[in-house]
């Protein structure tokens, strides 16, 4: 099927959906706009709005430690855009929201030297903000540029959240972490989509755009500014030095200056210098010990999701197969849930998955999956050796004791 003919099946014009007023949610990049110019064409009712979440207090360049800030130069450009589309635009600053809900905690995680999302904190900040705004203009709909697909399903006024027809740039992971008012009110024009088509609509349409391309949990920079910033708000006490030692605490590998400036899983500098790959697995508060480990220590093949959202009126057999997305791998696993916010995953591996990372499980890999859950993963205490028929065995079955 041809571009042209995509468009007009997907965006025909729909006599009574032109009467919704729809809150945009524009941030600069690409797909948000072309997602507004495709609303724009169907003649709904329009107003776009860009959430800017910076904080106040900053002494400094905020864009040398948040990497995917929406910068002065950037609203300018948005402005412009929406005058050009003849829609309005409003800009909604997430100052306090922003402080609290994702830098206290990325601070926060520096101090301790444990794993910090702030993508997922972040982007429901940006949805509810948006979705307060949508409320506040008396609009009936969110539309944003995500790529995803939702379902709604009418008896249980719920929304389940599916995988989109582009694998490389699915966002449904970040969208099912959504609450169910949320994602009611969003619609998402870009469902079916590839990325390549709508880079080839901004062409045609004659966009462009100051977007730069941020990985996922790569907004807070670790240079010189972010650095700063964080000896600056982190108390003296949880800067001090210690050493580094290995897990069995049989090798010392020098010292270190303040976990602060290392990342939970993440390599030290000191030691790729004197090519030790060892990845910082354990810091100790009380006594400063910074503990190191070899990469095979990080591969699991079972973990416990905590935090998972999913539907009050949810219910899952137990237990049941699906898939689950452990970096850039999609995963056979079996799943067995004890409650709707904790559950017990196991597969065969091993594969490397972090305390602290957030992880999805799915029906089935590919386009068009739905989205079961997804959570915040933590690992299994070691299993307990138990004596049986004077043999040493490891007690296995962690999905009764959950």
């Amino acid at each position: 099927m041809d571009m042209k003919q995509k468009l007009h099946d997907a965006y025909k014009p729909d006599s009574v959906g032109r009467k919704k007023r729809i809150v945009v949610g524009l941030s600069g990049g690409i797909d948000s706009m072309v997602t507004a110019y495709l609303l724009k064409i169907q003649k709904y009712e329009l107003i776009g709005v860009t959430v800017v979440n910076s904080w106040d207090n900053y002494q400094g360049n905020q864009s040398d430690t948040l990497s995917c800030l929406v910068t002065p130069e950037k609203i300018e450009m948005i402005h412009e855009f929406c005058q050009q589309l003849g829609i309005p635009h409003q800009v909604v600053k997430s100052s306090n929201e922003f402080q609290e809900e994702v830098v206290e905690g990325w601070v926060a995680s520096r101090m301790v030297g444990t794993l910090y999302k702030p993508c997922w904190n972040c982007h429901g900040l940006r949805m509810r903000i948006l979705y307060e705004k949508m409320l506040q203009l008396g609009a009936d709909t969110i539309a944003t540029g995500h790529f995803a697909k939702l379902y709604y399903h009418e008896q249980s006024k719920s929304v389940s959240v599916h995988t989109a027809n582009d694998e490389l740039n699915d966002q449904s992971a970040l969208l099912s972490r959504l609450p169910n008012d949320i994602l009611i009110s969003l619609m998402l024009p870009l469902s079916d989509l590839q990325k390549k088509e709508v880079i080839k609509l901004s062409e045609n349409f004659g966009l462009s755009s100051l977007d730069k391309k941020v990985k996922m949990h790569q907004c807070f920079t670790d240079g010189p500014e972010a650095l700063k910033y964080l000896e600056e708000k982190i108390p003296g006490k949880y800067k001090a030095t210690g050493e580094i030692l290995d897990k069995e605490a049989a090798n010392k590998f020098g010292d270190h200056t303040g976990v602060y400036r290392h990342v939970y899983g993440g390599t030290i500098d000191t030691l790729m210098q004197r090519n030790i790959s060892l990845l910082l697995s354990k810091y100790s508060i009380s006594d400063k010990i910074l503990t190191v480990d070899h990469e095979d220590s990080f591969k699991k093949t079972k973990i416990i999701l905590l935090n998972c959202e999913t539907p009050e009126d949810t219910s899952w057999p137990e237990p049941f197969k699906a898939v689950i997305q452990l970096g850039e791998n999609f995963v056979d696993c079996w799943v067995y849930p004890k409650s709707l916010k904790a559950t017990f995953v196991e597969w065969e591996g091993p594969y490397k998955v972090l305390e602290g990372d957030i992880v999805s499980v799915y029906k089935k890999k590919g386009k068009n999956s739905k989205v079961f859950f997804t959570g915040m993963v933590r690992h299994l205490p070691p299993e307990p050796i138990v004596e049986l028929e004077d043999k040493n065995v490891k007690k296995s079955d962690h999905s009764r004791d959950l």
